[in-house]
C-alpha cells in the first residue's frame, strides 16, 4: 500500500481566527439552550441575512420575529447574555456606555437595514435603546450560527457585518482623536448623507436628537449648537426644521471632514 505524506499546514489568515471563534461561539450557544429553543419562523427561511428588497415587514411581520420598542426603551443592557442579534425595520437606534460618574458615550448608532448586537463574546458590549419608536428584526444566535454552518455566502455576510462594525468604530476613534468640533459635525452630516440620502437635494431626516448628536460626537450639547450655527454661518447647511438638515454645499461640508475647510 503507498503511503501519502501529508503536506505542510496552509497557512490561515486573520479572518480564520475570527471565523473560528464565531464557529466557536455558536457551537456553545447551541449546545446551552438546545434546538427547542429554535424559533418555528427559521422553518419558513432565515430573514437576517436577506436584502431589504426582498422581503416586505408585512412578511416579516407574519413570521413572528418583528419587535417594537418605543422612545427610550432598553432593547439590552451591556453585560446581558448575548442571545439575539438585531435588524433596524424602521427608526433609529443608539448603542451607548456610561460612565461611573454619569457621562454617557454613544459609540454607534444605527438605521434601517442595519443591523446590531452581534457580537463575539457571550455579552452585550454596550447598551442598546430606541432613539424613537423601532420596529426591527430579532434574530437568536443560535439560528446565525446554524445558517452560517455549510453556506459561504451566509458566513461571509456575518463576516462583512463584523468587518462593518469595526471600520466605524476605527472611524469614530479617530473622530474623537483629532476633529474640531466643527469637523465632528461636518462628519456626521456626511455619514447621514452616505446612510440615509432622502433626495437628491440632500435634504437629512436627523435619527437623533441634539444630546444624542452631542454625546457620540464626544461634545458638550452648547459645542454642538455652536458648530451648527457656524455651518450655517457660512451656508454650508441649513435647518428647514429642529430634525432636518438641508446640505446646501456639499464639497465644502465635505472639506471640512476632511480637514481641509474653514
Amino acid at each position: 500500500m503507498q503511503h501519502v505524506r501529508p503536506g505542510p499546514p496552509v497557512p490561515k489568515g486573520p479572518g480564520d481566527s475570527v471565523q473560528r471563534k464565531i464557529d466557536d461561539i455558536g457551537a456553545d450557544f447551541a449546545a446551552a439552550i438546545g434546538e427547542t429553543a429554535r424559533p418555528a419562523a427559521c422553518r419558513n427561511g432565515c430573514r437576517f441575512f436577506m436584502e431589504e428588497a426582498c422581503v416586505s415587514k408585512a412578511e416579516m411581520d407574519a413570521a413572528g420575529f418583528i419587535v417594537r420598542f418605543a422612545r427610550n426603551d432598553t432593547i439590552y443592557t451591556k453585560g446581558d447574555e448575548a442571545r439575539h442579534s438585531y435588524k433596524v425595520i424602521e427608526g433609529a437606534v443608539r448603542l451607548s456606555r456610561i460612565f461611573a460618574d454619569g457621562r454617557r458615550q454613544i459609540v454607534n448608532f444605527f438605521l434601517p437595514d442595519e443591523t446590531f448586537g452581534i457580537e463575539l463574546s457571550g455579552e452585550y458590549s454596550a447598551t442598546a435603546e430606541a432613539v424613537g419608536d423601532v420596529v426591527a428584526l430579532r434574530c437568536p444566535r443560535l439560528c446565525i450560527a446554524q445558517l452560517t454552518e455549510g453556506d459561504p455566502d451566509i458566513s461571509h455576510k456575518r463576516l462583512a457585518m463584523f468587518s462593518k462594525s469595526l471600520e466605524a468604530a476605527e472611524r469614530h476613534v479617530a473622530m474623537l482623536g483629532h476633529q474640531s468640533a466643527k469637523e465632528r459635525v461636518a462628519s456626521f452630516f456626511m455619514a447621514l448623507e452616505v446612510q440615509r440620502r432622502s433626495d437628491d437635494r440632500h435634504t437629512l431626516d436627523l435619527p437623533l436628537s441634539r444630546q444624542d448628536i452631542a454625546d457620540y460626537l464626544g461634545l458638550t450639547i452648547e459645542t454642538t449648537c455652536r458648530a451648527l450655527s457656524e455651518l450655517k454661518r457660512q451656508n454650508i447647511i441649513s435647518t428647514p426644521s429642529r430634525r432636518r438638515i438641508l446640505i446646501r454645499d456639499m464639497a465644502g461640508l465635505q472639506a471640512i471632514a476632511e480637514g481641509g475647510g474653514g
